[in-house]
């Protein structure tokens, strides 16, 4: 008897244990759950990559690789990869296929392009001013003596090859007739092919312009002295990306917007990264691209359709169609105008 009741006073003892045991697991699960969750509620989301290709080493990008180098694009959970690719028509075809989902780039390739029916987006344009140069040997004293010479540009339909064909016949020259105008390669190649003599002269600006003059070279057309306006430097998107990743591309804007406030008002953070991009220690010369660029970056970055239609017709003569074209269906300024009316701008600038 004594066994079967220390049996059953087993038996009986025995049921709370297990009882508490399940009981302790399922409150430890819940537990564990529950802090999982915690931890994705707070912990952020990876940054997302973009892979950002631009189209020159000039100070007209100066603001892209401020916004990339000191971290502004990273405080919208963006992870920016820049890739240096000198020629717009090399950049376009990335744009499209998806092999890059935003490009920083003169409009000329991509208003070309699109005007050719590729479906294409300018959502942003840091300059409407043009600073290149047509820099010359000092045997050549005026437009007039470009006459039978060779000019270096880049590449056919380029901005630089537009502006410096519009240029020449605003002072009664037919470019590949009277000038000829050679495909040298970006702002380093050109000042290259001057150095070696492979050309008369070259359209440059920022700092080869700059290095040009030391070298003893001299300015024979000024751009920014002539009425032509032309919208460089802008954000360049494919119309698929930009529908379906709307808020990536603001993300983007916001970090590029803060770019261009630091190029216009911090000159230290500036010359420090134009330093790098640019692969020059002359203070001198990154000073006085400073000063020249601060006021020709846009305080608000808005594509003008104006001066995109004027940029359009100056295609006329290579893609034929473009008099029955919109430009407003290239330009998209709905997301300029947002982070404007939002008050983002303002607040960029605040104590500035």
């Amino acid at each position: 008897m004594i066994c079967n009741s220390n049996q059953k006073r087993s038996r009986f003892s025995a049921r709370p244990a297990a009882k508490f045991v399940i009981t302790r697991r399922f409150y430890q699960s819940i537990l564990g759950l529950a802090t999982a969750w915690l931890v994705c509620r707070v912990a952020p989301a990876a940054a997302q990559i973009l892979k950002i290709p631009f189209a020159a080493l000039s100070p007209n990008y100066a603001p892209l690789w401020i916004a990339s180098d000191t971290g502004l694009f990273k405080k919208y959970n963006l992870d920016v990869q820049l890739i240096y690719i000198s020629a717009g028509s090399v950049i376009v075809p990335a744009i499209l296929s998806g092999q890059v989902e935003i490009a920083n780039m003169s409009s000329a390739p991509a208003l070309t392009a699109w005007a050719r029916g590729a479906e294409l987006k300018a959502v942003g344009v840091t300059s409407n001013r043009l600073l290149h140069v047509v820099m010359t040997r000092s045997s050549i004293k005026k437009p007039d003596d470009l006459k039978n010479k060779k000019v270096g540009g880049d590449r056919y339909g380029s901005l630089s090859d537009l502006i410096l064909r519009e240029a020449l016949r605003y002072y009664n020259l037919v470019p590949d007739r009277d000038v000829a105008v050679i495909q040298t390669g970006g702002l380093p190649e050109r000042l290259g092919a001057l150095k070696s003599g492979a050309v008369d002269g070259a359209i440059v600006t920022g700092d080869t312009a700059l290095e040009a003059e030391k070298l003893g070279f001299h300015k024979v057309i000024d751009l920014s002295q002539l009425p032509i306006r032309y919208p460089s430097s802008t954000i360049i998107v494919s119309k698929a990306f930009f529908s379906a990743k709307r808020d990536t591309v603001k993300r983007f804007l916001r970090g590029w917007i803060e770019g261009i406030r630091v190029a216009k008002t911090d000159k230290q953070t500036t010359i420090a990264v134009m330093q790098k991009f640019l692969k020059t220690s002359d203070r001198s010369v990154l000073e006085r691209i400073f000063e020249v660029y601060k006021s020709v970056h846009e305080r608000v970055p808005t594509p003008d359709p104006k001066l995109m239609s004027v940029a359009l017709k100056q295609l006329a003569a290579s893609v034929p169609q473009t008099n029955l074209l919109k430009v407003e269906d290239f330009t998209d300024q709905s997301l300029i105008h947002e982070l404007e009316s939002e008050g983002f701008i303002t607040k960029v600038y605040e104590n500035r």
